[in-house]
This record gives structure tokens, C-alpha cells and sequence, in this order.
């Protein structure tokens, strides 16, 4: 019933926006980031969406009297200077600051795009992962002679701005709190909450219509729902994740509930002594039958059973 409440939810959202729910497009054109898809949020909000599209974020635009803030950047160089051709027109010659959910390709290679004059913002743990990032980089660029035309060993960006678990950001009649709530996806992940609008980009901390992934060599259920939490006090009214549809305050719920199942259900394989690759079975069914349209792979169910087998 929480599924059908949040589908429901997802399509008066998608109608408010005059966007296609749950939009399942093609990844045969790659992972490039569609500019003429923009829409608008709130009345200082906009979003680049993913589109449903495998390795493209969906992409924030804060617009503040002073100040542009850009969250995300997409896959590489190209990418990132088809966004900063949108920025340009919404800018009003503003200063522009680009940051990040996490350090993965998509989400900090295009920051170069945008050319010279902006300003880029990464917490500490970001730009330590980005500093040893090249595996994940390479990893991506193996995946298809379009990933390695988009990254062509682009560089990962050197942060303007270092913040260690908290900076807030004034964009002039708008203010953006960046929050460090990492390890979880990644060890860096962080979330971007704008004030006034209520506007929350919770990263691959929560998505709609994505199962999670986990990092399994630092992260826990436990800091996951201790992040679900501190998301909760925020009382977000859109909730807008690195991929998948918008949701509101409804997919906090899901997510919670999620997480713990996760969590429970692999904990019981465990004391039945099911292998690490029964649990991996067993539990992309179970998902697949309570999530059947939720995004889910074998590569984020063998992430979720390391995590808790460690």
C-alpha cells in the first residue's frame, strides 16, 4: 500500500510538472544529459532530469538574487557545458558555484564545462575520494566507447571550497545548507537542502523508484536510517535524488522502511546460513515482487549482503 500511496503521489507530482512518470527511456543514446527536459520545481528551483537514463544525474539548478548553485554536473566535459548553456540563460551574469551529491564520474566530471569562472564546492571526504577516484573512472569508461568519449581521461575537478560536515550557502534571499552524511552510497555522500523552498537533494540517499546502493566496504543500515532521520527533521517538501522520479514527504517512509527490511531480512539469511549468494538470490526476488518498476540490479544486492555479512 506505501508503493501505490507514493505512485499515486509521484504522478500528481509529474502532472504538476508536465513530466512523464517514471519515464523508462532508452540508454542507447548514452548517458547525455538532456538540457530540453529542464523543468521548474519551485519558484527558485529548477531540474535537468535523468530521464530514467543509466549514468545521467538528475541535475539542480538554485537560482538566488546573487548567486546560481548548480548540484551535479553530469558525465564528463560535454555534458557539463551543456548544462552551463542553460545556466547562462537563467544567470543574469550571477556568480555560479557548482557542488556535488558524491564524487562518482557522472555527478563531478562536467564541472569543467562551465569553464574558468565558477566556484566548486566538495566536502573533505569528496575530494579524498575524488583524489583516488581514477578506478571508478576507468571503470566507467570501459563500459562503452560513448563513456570514454565523454570522461577522455577528464580530470577530477579541484574543489574552490573544502567543507568538513556542514556549510551553509547564501545565495542571495535564498539559503542552502550542504550536509555531509556519508558513508552510505559512497563514503562522501551529501545532501543539499535549500531553506525557503523546501528542497531537498538527497543524492543516492533516497530516490524514487531506485533500490539503494550501498557501500559496502564502510557503510551500514544502521548510518543509513540514522541519515533517513536526519532528512526527516528537515521536513522536505520535494525530495529530489541523484536519479529516478521526484518524490515528496512520503518517500522518507518508503525509504525507512526499506532500509529495515534490507537490514532484517539480510540479517535472518545470515543466521540461517545462507551463502552470500543465496542472500543475493533470495533477496533481488523478494524486491523485485514488493518494487517491481524500482530500478534493481545483482551488482546492489551483493553490495547490501557484504555490508551486512561484514
Amino acid at each position: 500500500m506505501k508503493y501505490l500511496a507514493y505512485f499515486w503521489i509521484s504522478i500528481g507530482i509529474a502532472l504538476a510538472l508536465n513530466a512523464p512518470i517514471g519515464a523508462q527511456s532508452s540508454d542507447s543514446e548514452g548517458p547525455i544529459v538532456r538540457p530540453d527536459l529542464i523543468n521548474k520545481i519551485t519558484e527558485s528551483v529548477y531540474i535537468i532530469p535523468d530521464n530514467f537514463v543509466r549514468l545521467v544525474p538528475n541535475i539542480g539548478i538554485v537560482v538566488g538574487a546573487n548567486v546560481i548553485l548548480v548540484v551535479d554536473t553530469g558525465l564528463g566535459i560535454e555534458n557539463g557545458s551543456r548544462v552551463y548553456e542553460v545556466i547562462k540563460e537563467l544567470s543574469e551574469d550571477k556568480k555560479i558555484y557548482i557542488t556535488i551529491t558524491h564524487y562518482h564520474p557522472e555527478h563531478s566530471l562536467g564541472v569543467e564545462g562551465f569553464g574558468e569562472n565558477v566556484v566548486f564546492i566538495a566536502s573533505e571526504k569528496q575530494n579524498q575520494e575524488m583524489k583516488n577516484g581514477d578506478r571508478i573512472k576507468n571503470q566507467f569508461s570501459r563500459q562503452s566507447d560513448i563513456n570514454r568519449d565523454l570522461i577522455n581521461n577528464a580530470p577530477y575537478p579541484i574543489p574552490d571550497i573544502l567543507y568538513e560536515d556542514n556549510y551553509e550557502l547564501d545565495l542571495g534571499g535564498l539559503t542552502v545548507q550542504l550536509m555531509s552524511v556519508g558513508p552510505l552510497h559512497t563514503e562522501g555522500d551529501s545532501i543539499i537542502f535549500i531553506e525557503e523552498e523546501l528542497v531537498l537533494f538527497s543524492g543516492d540517499v533516497i530516490m524514487g523508484g531506485i533500490i539503494p546502493s550501498i557501500d559496502q566496504e564502510h557503510s551500514s543500515f544502521d548510518s543509513w536510517k540514522t541519515a533517513i532521520d536526519r532528512i526527516a527533521m528537515l521536513s522536505p517538501q520535494f525530495i529530489i535524488g541523484s536519479h529516478g522520479d521526484i518524490g515528496d514527504q512520503t518517500l522518507i517512509d518508503i525509504w525507512d522502511s526499506l532500509i529495515s527490511e534490507i537490514s532484517v531480512t539480510l540479517s535472518e539469511y545470515r543466521s540461517l546460513g545462507f551463502s552470500k549468494s543465496k542472500a543475493v538470490r533470495e533477496l533481488t526476488l523478494l524486491l523485485n515482487q514488493k518494487f517491481p518498476e524500482w530500478r534493481n540490479d545483482r551488482r546492489r544486492m551483493a553490495s547490501a549482503v557484504e555490508s551486512v555479512y561484514r
